[in-house]
């Protein structure tokens, strides 16, 4: 698909959201009903107010203009980091495969979005590409991304969890991360487990080639496994560890 449609990709297309929600910001200052005519409303589009299919993505999700230059810097930000790392191409398609599914969520589902939501999917996005890449929090308190993404997506299952009118809203906004990294997380995941088994037998292996001096007849650990154990022959004439003794000499009773 870039091959045949990159020369169409935007560059810098978070950057260019960015410069539009501030222009909105700026209107709505002198005339805030003029949300009204940029929100989502589905009855609306099927009633030839098209241009709602695109205007809700420009609505500022803040009307403070300290947190408004802070997203707006954090959106630069992001567009020039999944720019260089993406690509683009990559980058128009995910936040336009983003926005298509918030929009047929809305329009065939009755799940408007709510919130920042568009814009979660693209944080997470970015915390997935560079996860060590560090916020000043308060504009004091230096946070690596991926801390805060971890917090968005809890604050985004809760909300599928406890609101289930909120669900399909949930759902429409992540499904375009899902999409572009779920292949990858599960494969990573998949990875992580086989490696973990390798070195558990690995491990395994060689706890049993080491040499002890002391082995529980009941367990089968030894002093070279744990050398907090204590052993002790019990009257039967086997070796018993400290956890082991008292269950075996109880069983003898």
């Amino acid at each position: 698909m870039e091959n045949r449609f990159g020369r169409f990709a935007i560059p810098g297309l978070v950057a260019i959201i960015a410069g539009f929600q501030a222009a909105v910001w700026i209107l709505l200052q002198v005339k805030p009903e003029f949300i009204y005519s940029l929100v989502l409303v589905p009855q609306l589009v099927w009633m030839g107010e098209f241009w709602r299919l695109v205007t809700w993505i420009f609505i500022p999700g803040t009307f403070n203009p300290l947190w408004m230059l802070v997203a707006v810097y954090l959106m630069m930000t992001i567009s020039a980091v999944m720019d260089r790392a993406w690509g683009p191409f990559r980058t128009n398609l995910y936040i336009f495969g983003g926005a298509a599914s918030m929009v047929a969520g809305a329009m065939f589902f009755n799940s408007p979005p709510i919130g920042l939501t568009l814009y979660s999917s693209i944080f997470i996005a970015f915390a997935c590409i560079v996860p060590d890449y560090e916020l000043s929090l308060f504009f004091i308190l230096p946070v690596k991304v991926k801390y805060l993404a971890m917090v968005m997506g809890a604050i985004l299952l809760l909300t599928f969890i406890g609101k289930p009118d909120s669900r399909g809203s949930v759902f429409f906004s992540m499904l375009n991360f899902m999409i572009a990294f779920g292949p990858g997380l599960i494969k990573s995941m998949k990875q992580r487990a086989v490696v973990m088994e390798r070195r558990s037998r690995f491990e395994s292996a060689n706890r049993s080639d080491t040499p002890h001096f002391h082995k529980c007849h009941q367990c089968g650990k030894t002093d070279m496994d744990d050398p907090h154990l204590d052993f002790r022959v019990t009257d039967d004439g086997e070796e018993y560890c400290t956890v082991c003794r008292p269950r075996q000499q109880s069983a003898a009773v």
